[in-house]
């Protein structure tokens, strides 16, 4: 009897998403009336809540559609009920999260701006986006649950991660974003929303003139001849109208290489595609290494402008070097922990430490404490980063009290006046603001900053089975599988910060703010570095 009525229920369903009303809020309502009978019909648990998930999609997809915000609060109602008896290894249970964060994402995008003059719609975007900054993280953190649960399946894992990078990208957080469309790629590589999505990216990138622009859009040409080839894909994912988008778009023919620095010839290939894999080198290329020279890690500050030479900040540059070196020594040790750890489980045999068996499934070793150090260390880069914006635009913190996660912005949430040269200039500020929000308790990152700081001020190691987790006590166990991974975000989430620090400092730096005055191109290279010779190279001055 119950499947019975299971199935009608079901079929009433489908015919309301087939009706497409127009008017979202009779639709709304018709949805709600199918979900109160359904709920007094003495069906199963399961069976009820997939009626109630059927009803929030429709319910979200109308109100996104007519940007009705009461059709959004409805739909997402309707969702979390289906949650309610779902048992969380469910499927269903990450598709009716994934409608959630659906539904408040598209009600904090009802009022970002249009328009094409970046001066005008930029603000525009910080401000709406900064008044709904606590909801767009739990959509952000929402999003990254359901696309890193093991229990989601395929479909809605490459959805909720492709929805989580377009957010990224909305704040200029392109680094991740780009990383998480990937993902969503090899969780569905049918998608082709995630394709033309991390073309129009690219198009930015170019747009923008930082970095290789040349690779880019080699790049960039790949995903769009990608995009136009999945349009059954994308149709899978989303509308008609954004798979005509993706047919519309038109290939740059860069000549530029895809892909640089991965010659089979090298002798560290191995460090060099697990780099490339992870997407870790600080290099302005946005796939591979950016160059075949041996010094690849090339991202830096390519122009700075001063009304006189001696104004053209020495001192930023040292920082930078000093950051890029930091991560550059917290990625080796995470390369050589994760391949240790992968090599084998027991104790090394270059390991001279002399282990007692807790008898417990713990892990000890170098190759677990490398990975624990390179976690910390990556993510110790971050206040280091906001220190050097601290003295750099001469915020006025007092150095020792600098941290990442409270810097960038003032304490109602916006960001700090010292930090936006001027309208139309904020989004590399706004980025980093945005990270540091993930890195709270309630951010996607949350984890991560966890791990750091129980790894730094308690006891904290590997284990093969009933590890803890993150936790606020003394000692704390981490799967030895998630320790790995933990250490590969925290090196993505320090590399994306590198690269919107420089991205800052090129939003100070337009030729055009400076006319008649000097730039110092930063760009040169290191005075003792012997691949180049003993002396240094004499850098003009432009």
């Amino acid at each position: 009897m119950a499947s019975a009525t299971f199935d009608s229920f079901s079929a009433r369903a489908l015919a309301l998403n087939a009706s497409r009303d127009a008017d979202a809020g009779a639709l709304a309502q018709r949805a709600k009336a199918i979900v109160d009978e359904a709920t007094s019909a003495g069906l199963g648990p399961l069976e009820l809540s997939a009626i109630r998930f059927m009803c929030s999609s429709i319910v979200i997809n109308a109100g996104a559609l007519t940007s009705d915000a009461r059709a959004l609060d409805l739909g997402r109602e309707i969702a979390e009920s289906a949650l309610v008896g779902l048992d969380p290894s469910a499927p269903l249970y990450q598709q009716c999260r994934y409608n959630i964060a659906n539904a408040l994402s598209e009600k904090c995008g009802l009022d970002l701006p249009s328009g094409t003059d970046r001066s005008e719609w930029e603000p525009a975007l910080i401000a709406t986006r900064t008044v709904c900054r606590d909801a767009l993280r739990e959509v952000r953190r929402t999003y990254f649950d359901v696309g890193m649960a093991e229990s989601t399946d395929p479909h809605t894992r490459s959805a909720a991660l492709c929805n989580l990078a377009n957010e990224l990208d909305h704040s200029g957080r392109w680094a991740e974003a780009y990383d998480f469309y990937l993902r969503s790629l090899e969780a569905d590589p049918q998608n082709g929303n995630a394709a033309g999505n991390l073309a129009q990216l690219l198009a930015s990138r170019i747009e923008s003139g930082i970095g290789q622009t040349g690779h880019i859009a080699a790049v960039y040409d790949k995903y769009v001849a990608l995009a136009k080839s999945l349009r059954e894909g994308t149709l899978e994912f989303a509308a008609e109208r954004v798979a005509d988008r993706w047919d519309a778009l038109e290939a740059t023919d860069s000549l530029g290489h895809e892909v640089h620095g991965l010659d089979d010839q090298a002798t560290d290939i191995e460090y060099r595609r697990w780099v490339a894999k992870h997407r870790l080198a600080l290099s302005p290329a946005v796939e591979g290494l950016g160059t075949y020279e041996p010094r690849w890690d090339s991202a830096t500050v390519a122009v700075l402008f001063g009304s006189t030479l001696d104004e053209v900040s020495p001192p930023l540059l040292a920082a930078m070097n000093v950051l890029k070196a930091d991560f550059v020594v917290s990625r080796m040790l995470g390369f050589e922990g994760t391949v240790e750890v992968l090599e084998g489980l027991e104790q090394r045999g270059d390991d001279t430490g002399l282990y007692t068996d807790t008898g417990d499934y713990s892990l000890y070793g170098t190759q677990y404490s490398k990975l624990l150090l390179a976690q910390r260390s990556a993510l110790d880069v971050l206040d280091k980063t906001a220190v050097v914006a601290n003295e750099h635009w001469a915020v006025g913190d007092t150095p020792t009290q600098v941290a990442f996660r409270r810097f960038w912005t003032t304490k109602s949430g916006t960001l700090r006046p010292a930090l936006v040269k001027q309208s139309g200039r904020g989004l590399a500020a706004f980025a980093m603001a945005e990270l540091a929000h993930d890195l709270a308790d309630e951010g996607m990152y949350a984890e991560s900053q966890a791990l750091r700081n129980a790894g730094t001020h308690r006891i904290v190691h590997a284990a093969l089975f009933d590890a803890t987790g993150t936790t606020r006590e003394a000692l704390s166990t981490i799967a030895f599988d998630e320790l790995v991974a933990s250490t590969t975000l925290a090196l993505q989430v320090t590399r994306s910060a590198y690269l919107y620090l420089v991205d800052l400092v090129a939003s100070w730096n337009h030729p055009d703010d400076f006319p008649g005055t000097h730039a110092r191109v930063a760009s040169l290279p290191y005075v003792f570095d012997t691949l180049s010779g003993p002396f240094p190279s004499n850098g003009e001055d432009h």
